[in-house]
């Protein structure tokens, strides 16, 4: 019997937690997820030149597309694993392409104010995510409007 020693290729990294430990809040049967956005939302409550507040807008920043299906390389055919004979692709449905979902943005706050102005807010109480600045330029891109980012720094909302 030989003795065979386990030597793993490479060692694996141990799991990341959570970014962010966030704790959710509700207010007025509105749970935000985060404790600060809830705040804000009581700070923008007070405002009295606000005329509706709309909590997580979505937006569709990438809209939904097709690409040719990696199984059937875009013929809508493949052969079969016991005969060979082809069959339709179960990946496409034998459509050629696969439709993908495209993405959607959700901000915190949608506000429109009583003359007319509208602007959508994003809220941050830490250090922004990876993708959060090419998710912003998308938004900025798709809508035409900026994506205002507060932050709560001494106790003051700033605007960045």
């Amino acid at each position: 019997m030989r003795n065979v020693q386990r030597v793993p290729s490479r060692p694996r990294a141990p799991k990341q937690p959570r970014q962010f430990n966030s704790k959710t809040a509700v207010i007025d049967g509105i749970t935000f997820d985060s404790l600060t956005e809830g705040a804000y939302y009581v700070h923008l409550k007070k405002d009295q030149s606000i005329k509706l507040i709309e909590v997580q807008p979505e937006f569709q920043i990438i809209k939904p597309y097709k690409v040719a299906c990696k199984r059937c390389a875009g013929t809508g055919r493949r052969p079969s694993p016991k005969m060979g004979n082809p069959i339709n692709c179960d990946l496409c449905n034998g459509k050629c392409k696969r439709v993908k979902s495209g993405a959607k943005y959700t901000a915190d706050f949608r506000v429109t104010y009583f003359d007319g102005f509208v602007e959508v807010i994003d809220i941050k109480g830490g250090p922004v995510g990876r993708d959060f600045p090419l998710r912003q330029k998308l938004f900025e891109l798709k809508t035409g409007m900026e994506l205002i980012v507060i932050r709560l720094k001494n106790k003051e909302w700033v605007r960045e």
